[in-house]
C-alpha cells in the first residue's frame, strides 16, 4: 500500500511539473489523460496482490483446519471417550468424582478446538468478552481441579474491545495454568483491576526449587505477548525472591487503526482530480499561442 501511495504522489508531481511547463508538442490534456491511466494502472496491480495475499491465507487457514481437526481432534475425541468408559467401571465414588471431572476437562478442549477449526475455516472469530464473571468462572475450574486460588477483583468492569477481551482472558487462564504446572499445591493468587482507563491482571504463585530456577517453559507466554501487542497491551513476566508473577495491562479504548480503504480513496481522488483539470488543461493549451 505504501508502494502504490508514493506512485500516486509520483504522478500528482510529474503532473504539477508539467502543468507549469509551457505547451510543447504533446497537448496537456492527453499528459493528464497519461497520467490518470497509470493511476488506474497502480490501482488494479494493488488490488491484484490483495487478492493473492487474501487467497494464500485462506488456503494456509484450511491448512491448519485439517491439520488440527485430524491430528488432535481425533485424540482429544478418543480420550473423552476413554475418560467416559473408565467412570463407568470405576466403584469407588471419589475416584469417580476425578475422572468424570477428567472427562469434562477433554471434552471442554474438544469443543474449544471444534471452535477454533471453524474459526480457521471462516475467518470470523466469535465476540470475546471478559468481566468479573468469567473471571470468577475460569477461576472455578481451577479450583476444582485442585489448585488453591485466591482472585481479587477490584473496580468497576467496563466494555473491552474484542482483542483485549480475550487477552485479558487468556493472561489469567495462562497464569493459572502456569502456576498449577510450576508450583502444584501451592498457593496462587490472581488479581483482576478495573481502572478507568485500563484494566489490570496479574497472577502470582511462590515457585519451589528447580522451578524457581528454571521458570515457566514452553511457547505459551510468547503467544501471550503476541495477543498483547495486537490489543495494544503490556505483558510483563518475571521470577524473584522465589516467586513468579505475570501481569498484563490491557487499554480499555480500542487503538483507531488505518483505514484499509485509504488506498483505494486516494487513487479514485486522484483520477477525479486529473479527469477535472483535464478541460482547463485543453483549454489552456489551446489559448497558448
Amino acid at each position: 500500500m505504501r508502494g502504490l501511495l508514493a506512485a500516486i504522489v509520483v504522478v500528482l508531481a510529474e503532473f504539477a511539473v508539467l502543468a507549469l511547463m509551457p505547451a510543447g508538442p504533446v497537448p496537456s490534456g492527453i499528459l493528464v489523460i497519461l497520467a490518470a491511466a497509470v493511476v488506474v494502472a497502480l490501482w488494479q496491480r494493488h488490488r491484484r496482490a490483495v487478492r493473492e495475499r487474501e487467497a494464500a491465507v485462506h488456503r494456509e487457514r484450511l491448512r491448519l483446519a485439517r491439520d488440527m481437526h485430524d491430528r488432535i481432534g481425533r485424540r482429544l475425541g478418543l480420550a473423552a471417550l476413554q475418560a467416559a468408559a473408565l467412570e463407568v467401571r470405576e466403584d469407588d465414588d471419589e475416584r469417580r468424582a476425578e475422572v468424570r471431572q477428567v472427562g469434562d476437562t477433554v471434552r471442554a478442549a474438544v469443543e474449544d478446538l471444534h471452535g477454533l477449526v471453524a474459526v480457521l475455516r471462516t475467518g470470523t472469530e466469535p465476540a470475546a468478552r471478559f468481566d468479573s464473571a468469567e473471571a470468577a468462572a475460569l477461576a472455578a475450574v481451577f479450583l476444582e481441579a485442585g489448585v488453591t486460588v485466591e482472585l481479587s477483583q477490584e473496580g468497576e468492569p467496563k466494555p473491552l474491545p474484542p482483542a483485549a477481551a480475550g487477552a485479558a482472558y487468556a493472561v489469567l487462564e495462562e497464569g493459572l495454568a502456569n502456576a498449577a504446572k510450576h508450583a502444584p499445591g501451592l498457593p496462587v493468587h490472581a488479581s483482576v483491576t478495573w481502572e478507568s482507563d485500563a484494566l489490570l491482571v496479574a497472577v502470582e504463585n511462590p515457585l519451589p526449587g528447580a522451578a524457581a530456577a528454571a521458570g515457566p517453559g514452553g511457547h505459551g507466554l510468547d503467544g501471550l505477548r503476541e495477543r498483547l501487542d495486537a490489543a495494544g497491551g503490556l505483558l510483563d513476566c518475571r521470577a524473584g525472591g522465589g516467586r513468579f508473577r505475570l501481569s498484563a495491562m490491557l487499554p480499555l479504548v480500542a487503538e483507531v487503526a488505518a483505514r484499509p480503504r485509504i488506498a483505494r480513496v486516494a487513487a479514485v481522488a486522484t483520477v477525479v482530480l486529473l479527469l477535472v483539470l483535464l478541460p482547463l488543461t485543453t483549454v489552456a493549451g489551446v489559448r497558448e499561442p
